[in-house]
C-alpha cells in the first residue's frame, strides 16, 4: 500500500488505530471479523502488530470506508490469510452464449425434418 509509518517491529493497538484513523475499538471488532487480523499479545495482554497487520488493516479501512464495501465484501477481498483478492479473481467464468448456435442446429434440425 505503500504506507509511511515508522520502522519498527511491532506497533500497538493505539499507534494502528491512529495510522488507520478509527478507534481502537474498531480494530478490535475487525479482529473479531476477519481471520487475518490477530495480533500477537505481549505478556500484559497489549495487542502488538506486525507490519504485515498494519497494511491489511489500513486494506479493511480503505475498502470499507473509502470504497464502501460490507464486511462480507472485505472478506471476499482478503483471504483468511490475509492475501488481497484481484477483481478478476472474483468475477464469475465468462459465460459463453450459445443462443445463436443453438437456433442454426434448431433450424438444421427442421430442414432435415421435412426431408424425412
Amino acid at each position: 500500500m505503500g504506507t509511511n509509518f515508522p520502522d519498527k517491529l511491532y506497533y500497538k493497538i493505539g499507534e494502528v488505530a491512529l495510522m488507520a484513523g478509527v478507534k481502537t475499538s474498531v480494530l478490535r471488532f475487525w479482529e473479531t471479523e476477519f481471520d487475518f487480523l490477530r495480533p500477537e499479545k505481549s505478556t500484559k495482554g497489549q495487542r502488538l502488530y506486525s507490519k504485515k497487520e498494519v497494511d491489511l488493516v489500513l486494506q479493511v479501512r480503505r475498502l470499507l470506508y473509502d470504497e464502501k464495501f460490507t464486511i462480507e465484501g472485505v472478506k471476499k477481498r482478503i483471504s483468511p490469510k490475509g492475501r488481497l483478492i484481484s477483481s478478476e479473481d472474483l468475477l464469475p467464468p465468462q459465460v459463453v452464449d450459445y443462443s445463436g448456435l443453438l437456433r442454426e442446429i434448431k433450424s438444421e434440425l427442421q430442414e432435415i425434418r421435412k426431408r424425412i
